[in-house]
């Protein structure tokens, strides 16, 4: 049984601050144990309930790794390591009987801390790390210090973690690091929301417009775009079947530029991971950043699977003269909506050109009484005419295919681009925040030797484009009268969320994406470029250089601070010991206190009682908690005042 119930506490406690954030994480059945487990060790301490014997405890072990096997089957990865090594705190917990198994406990709570990285990276979840990793150390400083309180330990531990600030950042900016993300483990479950998929059909881009999920951000390198021409190009779609929009063509590469052309825009994108292998870029994107390929289409494409946070530099300029459009952009089924086919044939037999076509469509969604709505009702069978001649509401995916099947019908090329529109600008970082509630459907059609960008949402609602989803996903009621207070409340609000935006922003950029190139880049800046002999031979240098200076400058901060805080107590009895030793009676190297004071009262009976008052006085303060200082100098004053 452990002999401090106080101690073993404190260390139960540090553990529940290490493991709350997977408590919710873990099956319930590992939640339960785990609290079950710590409950009945507390019992153990303060009830005097015994220690389950050692079989028990072999059974409950094989137990649970069965349970984590069923309940996970035979694979093993993220959520099996930290269902068992959770599990494990509860099974040391309650066999915990001296002061090594709590020490035990403490460094596996130091490992389910950095668990925490498999789920999260972001800044909320560092800063509760970091408040896990002192509460861990303030128990271990606990464990072996003599103090009644905690809060000197807490002091303690956070000395510690300040002490290993400079090693860290040395060691980030300059110890080698791999390729690929700060953490390289990575899970097919880690995936992020897409904003929509690779094919468009009624109701998938309008689901996720009430997401405030961010799903990039954007710094511009010079003036940015007004907000109506902030198109994020992400897919092109080039067939229908029927019921949706998908792509289908061969995989083309697009034809490599000659320079860059002067009416650039030149800009970095940090999309969000979300599984995929598609990026996103302004229209148009003019090259293609490393590890990535530019199509024919004009649409980005990374080259492994995007399970991380990416940052790339882009450029992007007015679309370019191309080769005439073929007739894959003409393709329709065969059969289905008759009367779009009809309606479109009508136009074209009317003369009208492609200008002429693509003003009727628009013509026809401005005054034919639709509706931009995110319930549009449910349509089966053939969509397009239900959409165009019955239901008439839809969102931008509805305007969109109807307007591109309508075209085609009328033999025009015209393809469907699914990406974002939009974004909104964040003061505080100077960058701008796409956000999943910004994705977007238009139509490109050929006309001249280039594909033209044709949104039908601006005829429909052109407060889409210009103030953004919110102005026409907004509740009903949300644009009444709002009372001053409430305005207020809501920008001060706003103001903190931004700031917090901002805070992840650059912890996102000098943090976590401080990636393998990154850290080279900033090598070869500082003249250290480990390509060759002479840059790797300097760059070891300045770690080891490095090393020495941050641990010797702790060291002496260890050895000053030893020196300055001599022990009090200890300094007393030394005291006391030197006076003895004047008169004959020096105190042997193997002897403790009480056995020296036997020794002087039976050498020296006339000092005996006074030797035995101060080690008794000296133990109570040196090993015990209810020592008397001031007795114990008293009584050392007054025995050396007396043999003086």
């Amino acid at each position: 049984m452990i002999h401090d119930k106080r101690r073993f506490s404190v260390v139960l406690a540090a553990l529940a601050v290490a493991f709350a954030p997977h408590l919710m994480r873990v099956p319930a059945f590992v939640a339960g144990f785990v609290c079950a487990a710590w409950g009945y060790a507390l019992g153990m301490q303060y009830r005097g309930w015994p220690v389950p014997p050692r079989w028990l405890r072999v059974i409950l072990a094989l137990g649970c790794l069965g349970l984590v096997f069923a309940y996970y089957g035979r694979s093993f990865g993220r959520d099996e390591g930290v269902a068992l090594l959770s599990l494990m705190l509860g099974l040391k917990a309650v066999e915990s009987k001296s002061v090594r198994d709590m020490l035990a406990l403490l460094f596996l709570a130091y490992f389910v801390v950095v668990t925490n990285v498999l789920y999260s990276q972001g800044l909320l979840m560092s800063a509760y790390m970091i408040l896990s990793v002192l509460a861990v150390t303030a128990a271990l400083v606990h464990l072996h210090s003599a103090r009644p309180t905690l809060a000197p330990d807490l002091r303690g531990g956070a000395v510690l973690l300040v002490q290993s600030l400079p090693l860290a950042l040395l060691l980030f900016v300059f110890f080698p690091r791999l390729p690929g993300a700060l953490w390289g483990v990575q899970d097919d479950r880690d995936e992020g929301v897409t904003g929509f998929s690779d094919t468009l059909e009624p109701g998938s881009v309008s689901s996720l417009s009430l997401s405030g999920e961010v799903a990039f951000r954007v710094d511009f390198f010079g003036p940015a775009p007004d907000r109506d021409g902030l198109y994020w190009r992400g897919l092109v779609l080039d067939t229908f079947d029927g019921s949706k929009w998908f792509r289908n063509l061969p995989f083309e590469l697009a034809e490599k530029a000659d320079g860059l052309p002067p009416d650039r825009t030149e800009y970095a994108l940090t999309v969000e991971p979300h599984g995929k292998e598609w990026l996103f870029a302004l229209d148009l994107p003019v090259i293609a950043p490393r590890g990535t390929v530019l199509r024919s289409d004009r649409t980005l494409v990374s080259l492994r699977l995007v399970r991380s946070r990416m940052r790339y530099d882009l450029v992007s300029a007015p679309a370019p003269a191309v080769e005439p459009a073929g007739p894959q952009w003409t393709a329709l089924p065969e059969d289905g909506n008759p009367q779009a086919r009809e309606l479109a044939l009508r136009w074209r037999g009317e003369g009208r050109g492609t200008r002429g076509l693509i003003e009727a469509v628009l013509a026809l969604f401005r005054e034919g009484g639709f509706v931009y709505s995110l319930q549009p009702g449910a349509m089966e069978g053939d969509i397009i005419d239900q959409f165009l001649f019955a239901s008439r509401r839809g969102y931008c995916e509805h305007y969109a295919s109807a307007m591109t099947f309508l075209l085609r019908s009328a033999g025009v090329p015209a393809r469907v681009v699914v990406g974002y529109q939009g974004g909104e600008f964040n003061p505080m970082g100077q960058y701008l925040i796409v956000r999943q509630s910004d994705a977007h459907a238009w139509v490109e059609v050929w006309e001249d030797g280039r594909w033209l960008r044709v949104d039908p949402t601006s005829v429909v609602a052109p407060q889409r484009l210009t103030v953004g989803a919110q102005a026409v996903t907004a509740p009903q009621g949300q644009g009444e009268a709002v009372p001053e207070g409430l305005r207020a409340l809501r920008r001060v609000g706003r103001f903190f969320q931004l700031g917090w935006d901002a805070a992840n922003n650059s912890w996102n950029q000098w943090v976590l994406g401080f990636s393998h190139d990154r850290q080279r880049s900033l090598w070869q800046r500082l003249g250290l470029d480990p390509s060759t002999r002479a840059g790797a031979g300097k760059l070891a240098g300045l770690l080891a250089m490095g090393l020495a200076v941050v641990l010797g400058t702790v060291f002496w901060f260890m050895l000053r601070a030893r020196r300055v805080d001599a022990d009090p107590v200890a300094l007393l009895y030394a005291r006391f010991c030197r006076v003895m030793e004047r008169v004959g009676l020096p105190r042997r190297p193997s002897e403790g206190p009480l056995d020296y004071a036997g020794r002087i009262g039976l050498e020296r009976p006339d000092l005996g009682s006074a030797a035995l008052e101060i080690a008794d006085a000296y133990v109570a303060l040196r090993y015990g908690e209810r020592g008397d200082m001031d007795a114990f100098n008293r009584l050392v004053g007054e025995f050396i005042g007396r043999k003086m």
